[in-house]
C-alpha cells in the first residue's frame, strides 16, 4: 500500500506542476477517470455490503465495463473513416497524411485495451471447451473460480501496477512517438493499456463472484451485450 500512496503522490504532484510539457491537466483527467471507477466501484460494495446483496457491487462495475466496450466499439468506425481518407488523400491526390499511421495504431491498440474486460464480461475469450461444455455448471464454476484466484487475477493486477508505472514514466518524459515526422506525445495512448487492464482486473473480480455465486447455488443471467446483442 506504501508503495501505491507514493506513486499516486508523485502523479498528484506532477499534475500540480505541469511538468514536462505543462500537461498537468490532462495527466490529471487521466488519474482522475481512475479515482472516479474507483469510487463508482466502492460505492457499490459499500451499497452490497448494506443491503446484503453483492449484486450491489457487480451491477456497478459491469456497466463502467460495459461503457468501456461501447466506447471501444465507437473508436472502429472513426478508424475506418481515418483510413479511407489517407487512401484516396495517397492514391488519389498524391498527398500521403503525416499522421495516418500513428492515429491509426493507437485508435486500433485503444479499441483492443478498451474492450478487454468487457470482452471478459460476456465470456467471449478464446478458452479451450472440448471438456469444459461437458461438466456441470457447479463444476464449470470451480474450474473457473480456481482458474481466476490462482492465475489470471494475479497476473492482471501484477500487468496493472506495472502498467500504471509505464504510463506515468512516459508522462515523466513527454515520450513521443519517434515512428514518423509527425511525432505526436504517446503517452496519453498508454494510459489506455493502463485503464484497460484496471478494468479487466474489476472485471475479474466480478467473474470471480459470480462463480462463487454459482457454487453456492444462486442463479447468475447469461451477460447480456446490451446494444451489441
Amino acid at each position: 500500500m506504501e508503495i501505491v500512496l507514493s506513486s499516486l503522490s508523485e502523479a498528484h504532484a506532477l499534475i500540480s506542476s505541469g511538468k514536462p510539457a505543462e500537461l498537468g491537466w490532462l495527466l490529471g483527467l487521466c488519474v482522475g477517470i481512475f479515482y472516479l471507477t474507483t469510487v463508482i466501484a466502492l460505492y457499490g460494495l459499500v451499497m452490497a455490503v448494506i443491503k446484503r446483496d453483492i449484486w450491489g457491487f457487480i451491477k456497478p462495475v459491469e456497466a463502467i465495463v460495459r461503457y468501456s466496450g461501447y466506447l471501444s466499439a465507437c473508436l472502429i468506425p472513426i478508424l475506418a473513416v481515418l483510413i479511407v481518407y489517407e487512401v484516396i488523400s495517397r492514391y488519389a491526390f498524391n498527398a500521403p497524411t503525416a499522421w495516418a499511421f500513428e492515429v491509426s495504431y493507437m485508435l486500433m491498440g485503444s479499441s483492443l485495451m478498451l474492450a478487454i474486460a468487457f470482452c471478459s464480461q460476456l465470456r467471449r475469450h478464446i478458452r479451450v471447451d472440448f471438456l469444459y461444455d461437458n461438466i456441470s455448471l457447479k463444476k464449470q464454476a470451480l474450474v473457473d473460480g480456481l482458474g481466476y484466484v490462482l492465475f489470471l487475477l494475479p497476473m492482471v493486477i501484477w500487468c496493472s501496477w506495472g502498467l500504471w508505472e509505464y504510463f506515468l514514466e512516459a508522462y515523466k518524459v513527454n515520450e513521443q512517438s519517434g515512428e514518423s515526422a509527425w511525432n505526436p506525445i504517446i503517452w496519453p495512448f498508454k494510459f489506455t493499456f493502463t485503464f484497460g487492464f484496471y478494468l479487466f482486473a474489476l472485471q475479474t473480480v466480478v467473474e470471480t463472484i459470480k462463480c462463487a455465486l454459482v457454487l453456492t447455488g444462486r442463479d447468475v443471467p447469461e451477460p447480456d451485450a446490451g446494444v451489441f446483442g
